[in-house]
């Protein structure tokens, strides 16, 4: 069987200290771990993992990820920026030359292979015009998707009017949008005891998330436009009943359909929900068709997608729609060795 990863990210060597007094940089602490400094932010990186200073470095060698796909049967993987760079705070003097260094580096290491490697751009959302120039930038670069955070977006959020623009940028280019969080205490530096705004932070993120997307009506807007929300969508699945009381009973809804058909037309989760009955709902509640392995490869919660897709027990049809289908269709891919559409 196939298998496509659509969540993995990369720190690359060519965007270190590219962003002015944000940094970025890696650095080793005293008590061995590797550190994540952004501007005032500073985090410390589980070890447990293997993420040491020198394993994140090492993440810049597209032919050491190859080989570690080669290990694994990994066929194709998606590339993506650390949500840590996003730098939605920063000046627009900053995050714009910041986020076409990223991009350029990017697409530079999926060169290495681009039958099995591909990326999802990441925009200056500070300046939305010279998002929507990235936008087609890189949609000629071969991006299969843009990444964007879930919230507090440059002082806006997903449902802002102000996005409506690049939406339809993005939508006219034929890419889907993938959702990634990124700790809310980084643009203030604030302390982030235990992680916790990656632990628990992030899966309140991508639940408001959709729901801004759904209930602010971009859907109805934009009805063509794709959306692959990380980590099983956070709460989504639990609470589609919940949002749908609020479509129909709270004030300033423009969603003029039932959340769930938003579900069933312009919405994929992918599967890294690390407990196996949660996981198990998660299919019951959204369908295989809208799924997909994303597993955050290398990061601090990865976990094998492909494995925790065998231990989900699915039939032949749906473990394929999961494992590759899916993606292929979603993001354009082509079979390995075959010429990508698009490129």
């Amino acid at each position: 069987m196939r298998k496509t990863n659509i969540h993995a990210h990369v720190i690359l060597p060519e965007v270190l200290g590219k962003a002015g007094r944000y940094g970025p940089a890696i650095e080793e602490t005293d008590d061995g771990r590797a550190a994540m400094r952004v501007g005032p932010y500073v985090s410390r990186v589980a070890l447990g993992r293997g993420l040491t200073a020198g394993a994140l470095h090492r993440m810049g060698d597209a032919t050491v990820r190859l080989g570690e796909m080669d290990e694994r049967g990994i066929d194709k993987m998606c590339v993506s920026a650390s949500p840590l760079f996003y730098l939605y705070w920063a000046e627009p003097e900053i995050a714009v030359p910041f986020a076409q260094v990223q991009n350029d580096a990017l697409a530079a290491y999926c060169q290495a292979d681009p039958s099995r490697l591909f990326f999802f751009s990441t925009l200056p959302l500070p300046d939305i015009a010279a998002s929507i120039d990235e936008v087609e930038r890189t949609t000629a670069m071969g991006a299969r998707a843009v990444n964007v955070g879930t919230d507090d977006l440059g002082g806006l959020e997903l449902d802002s009017e102000e996005m409506w623009p690049l939406y339809d940028a993005i939508a006219k280019a034929g890419l889907p949008l993938f959702v990634h969080p990124y700790p809310s205490p980084m643009a203030a530096g604030q302390p982030d005891k235990y992680n916790l705004s990656w632990v628990v932070g992030y899966t309140s993120q991508e639940t408001t998330a959709f729901a801004r997307l759904t209930l602010g009506g971009v859907f109805d807007d934009f009805p063509s436009l794709q959306v692959s929300i990380t980590h099983g969508g956070g709460a989504v699945p639990f609470q589609i009943g919940r949002l749908e009381m609020g479509r129909e009973l709270q004030p300033d809804v423009r969603a003029k359909k039932s959340i769930a058909e938003y579900v069933r037309t312009n919405v994929f989760f992918d599967i890294l929900v690390h407990d196996l009955a949660a996981r198990r709902f998660l299919v019951d509640s959204v369908g295989a068709d809208r799924l997909l392995v994303g597993d955050n490869y290398g990061g601090w919660d990865a976990a094998d997608g492909f494995a925790m897709l065998d231990e989900l027990g699915l039939d032949e049809a749906d473990a394929e729609a999961i494992a590759w289908r899916n993606a292929e269709a979603l993001f354009r891919l082509a079979p390995v060795g075959e010429e990508e559409k698009g490129s």
